[in-house]
């Protein structure tokens, strides 16, 4: 697949030199039948969108939150979240917490449980609705959370000890504006922790165009793990962990599989049959998936010094 358009396209992020990458459909809700344009930056190895579509709310109309009846009913799903708590406890042991996109607020429940104090942005109404009304949580319901942190009054209240983007940076327009704010609320010895899909992956490179962790265009940039190395470099922070080998990113190597074979065959192929085929798939490429640097998703947590 070739493409023609914007030969001198330049990077959003660094402003370095372009060549297309591939072009990928809505594979994964199938919300359009447009086919969208990836560019690959030569110089931060970034790959981005060609042209974020004006109305992006449009392709999120089959992103639905399974928001808990009750407290009791979320709180299994609320353990299920304790890897990520013990990767930050790994790091700091308590403190403030800022989450980007949060959810229905289990890593940010699990933590506050772990002595944290979360302070979440999130951009649905109804996932707000119910960590405010049900967690108790302080949510602010926002879908600029760069334009909120920067007209937030500067005071101690507004740093913390530990900020966390779990799967949602790649969502976010200008995502390295967010982290440059981000880097700048750490206090000393803060941690700055996002997980996001891996471009280098085994599954990448199988997939192609039909990787489902592409998920165009909900997936506005795929950033390579590097990319997070110079970062840290820039903002005077240190790499505490890069890995594809945490849990999320093992389970995410499943359902990479788990959605190329579903969007392989027709809609109505009964999900056990979909599980059946990811199980043999996973079974002989699993070597792949999980060694190290090739998993199709990785967590990088960076520090702040004194």
């Amino acid at each position: 697949m070739t493409c023609q358009h914007n030969i001198n396209l330049q990077c959003p992020c660094c402003n370095g030199h372009t060549q297309y990458a591939f072009s990928a459909a809505d594979c994964n809700q199938r919300t359009s039948d447009r086919v969208f344009n990836y560019f690959l930056c030569n110089t931060c190895k970034l790959t981005f969108i060609e042209r974020i579509p004006e109305n992006l709310g449009q392709f999120y109309i089959n992103e639905q939150y399974n928001i808990p009846d009750s407290k009791n009913s979320f709180l299994p799903r609320a353990h299920s979240q304790d890897w990520k708590v013990d990767i930050l406890k790994s790091i700091i042991d308590r403190g403030t917490l800022l989450e980007v996109g949060p959810a229905t607020g289990e890593f940010a429940y699990a933590a506050q449980q772990s002595g944290f104090q979360p302070k979440l942005l999130e951009m649905d109404e109804d996932c707000c609705r119910f960590l405010r009304d049900v967690l108790e949580l302080d949510a602010v319901q926002t879908s600029n959370p760069i334009d909120y942190l920067t007209t937030t009054p500067s005071s101690n209240d507004s740093r913390f000890d530990a900020v966390c983007i779990w799967q949602a940076i790649e969502h976010i327009p200008e995502f390295w504006k967010l982290l440059d704010v981000a880097a700048g609320l750490l206090n000393n010895e803060g941690v700055l922790i996002i997980s996001t899909p891996n471009p280098m992956s085994f599954q990448a490179q199988v997939l192609g165009h039909r990787w489902p962790h592409i998920d165009a265009p909900r997936h506005l940039y795929l950033i390579p793990q590097d990319w997070f190395v110079s970062f840290a470099e820039r903002h005077g922070l240190s790499v505490v962990l890069n890995t594809t080998r945490d849990v999320g990113s093992l389970g995410l190597n499943y359902y990479g599989w788990y959605l190329a074979v579903r969007n392989f065959l027709p809609r109505k192929t009964p999900d056990r049959w979909i599980h059946h085929i990811t199980r043999w798939i996973t079974k002989w490429v699993h070597q792949r998936d999980e060694t190290e640097g090739s998993g199709c998703s990785y967590t990088v947590a960076l520090r702040r010094s004194k």
